[in-house]
């Protein structure tokens, strides 16, 4: 009984090592990303092949980062680098597929969330009847995003509340030739124009 024991106890310990090779395979989009090993202190970066890339979990922390936790860093010229967290103690097999960012669009991005950051700033800025500074705000935003028809429009609500009726005539008229379904810019654009004289018609 005692050595049927034994033999199932080598059997399972056995099945275990098998199913759990502790490989990593890694791939990224696009290819030929270079990867690297870096400590959890940040003191060791070492490369250890381009992807796509196949290699053993315990023989990379071993060899390269020294320690059981380590970073994996995957980095290609003209996108932005990615990086996970990773340790050689949960015995299981790894695939990960990776999709590198453009730093263009990493920086297009960041540049959308501070103009968008900016109009809710501008919202705060007119509640608050500071009509100069939050004109000044628009009118940057407006820069750095031509195609938004909101901008405009906003820039004409300023106009109107600092009583710059014609000039708040103008932008209502930008933003509604840039997006002819705002009905907000239509119709206040259609109001300056009859309150300054002119025609209401499109």
């Amino acid at each position: 009984m005692k050595n049927l024991l034994l033999i199932l106890v080598c059997f399972v310990f056995s099945f275990i090592n098998e199913s759990y090779a502790d490989q990593i395979k890694l791939k990224s989009e696009p290819t030929d990303a270079v990867i690297y090993i870096r400590d959890l202190n940040g003191t060791i970066k070492n490369k250890i092949g381009k992807t796509p890339y196949e290699g053993n979990i315990q023989e990379i922390a071993s060899t390269y980062a020294k320690s059981n936790f380590f970073i994996l860093v995957l980095e290609k010229e003209g996108y932005e680098g990615q990086s996970i967290l990773l340790n050689d103690l949960f015995k299981s097999d790894i695939e990960l597929s990776m999709n590198l960012v453009a730093k263009e669009d990493i920086l297009e991005f960041r540049k959308l969330d501070k103009n968008i950051n900016d109009l809710f700033e501008s919202q705060r800025l007119l509640r608050a009847q500071q009509y100069d500074e939050a004109l000044v705000l628009l009118k940057s935003i407006e820069k750095e995003q031509p195609k938004l028809s909101i901008v405009p429009e906003m820039i004409g609500s300023t106009l109107y509340l600092s009583k710059d009726h014609k000039g708040s005539l103008t932008w209502y008229e930008k933003a509604y030739r840039m997006n002819p379904e705002n009905k907000d810019a239509f119709m206040m654009k259609s109001y300056l124009r009859k309150s300054l004289g002119g025609s209401d018609a499109k």
